[in-house]
């Protein structure tokens, strides 16, 4: 039994090692992004929010139901499934869209003393628009905003997107998020949902 057990949990630490040197190459073989490194971003904050262990207080509104949870996400799969919706972000980087966007750098954001910079679609793209919100350098955003849309066969979907950070320890962390729209099926009703998320550190 002991010879099963630690032989169960070597491969566990095998397999966990192994999907960590993924995480860390697909990282490092990433081209420089087009206009903004957000899939890099997501990458770095789910390293950290795993290294830290912070805990994910979560809720869902889907029409007239609630439902929230408070866990800590035990590894970077399970942060980066949380995460996962903002990865689709980086089709705005994709070289085939490298014309496809308008860049207006240096506005000022009326609701706060944030400079923008953003990234407003030419065409009919699933990322309709960018912004990033930040103050001093770019490369330390306060927030990120996106409208983001997606059809297929069995629906259509539009959702804004909305991350908020702080600077910790002179790191750029993830402290909010939120995401928020509409479902329109094809053969069905239209849903309306919002799911936001608040991360907790101790």
């Amino acid at each position: 039994m002991f010879y099963w057990l630690t032989k169960l949990s070597f491969r566990t630490l095998a397999a966990a090692l192994l999907l960590s040197m993924a995480f860390w190459s697909c990282e490092s073989e990433s081209p420089p992004a087009t206009f903004y490194p957000i899939d890099s971003l997501v990458r770095a904050q789910v390293l950290h929010l795993t290294g830290i262990r912070a805990t994910l207080f979560k809720e869902a509104l889907l029409g007239g139901s609630t439902d929230t949870i408070q866990y800590t996400p035990e590894d970077t799969v399970a942060w980066m499934k949380e995460l996962e919706i903002f990865s689709k972000l980086n089709e705005i980087n994709k070289p085939v869209n490298k014309g496809s966007y308008e860049v207006s750098d240096g506005l000022i954001d009326p609701e706060s003393n944030l400079t923008v910079k953003a990234f407003t679609s030419l065409r009919e793209l699933p990322v309709v628009y960018l912004k990033v919100y930040y103050q001093g350098r770019i490369t330390k955003p306060r927030k990120i905003e996106a409208l983001y849309d997606e059809e297929n066969l069995l629906y259509e979907s539009s959702r804004i997107l909305s991350m908020h950070f702080q600077q910790i320890d002179n790191k750029t962390v993830l402290t909010s998020w939120s995401v928020k729209g509409g479902q329109d099926m094809i053969f069905g009703d239209s849903v309306a949902f919002y799911i936001r998320g608040k991360i907790l550190v101790d």
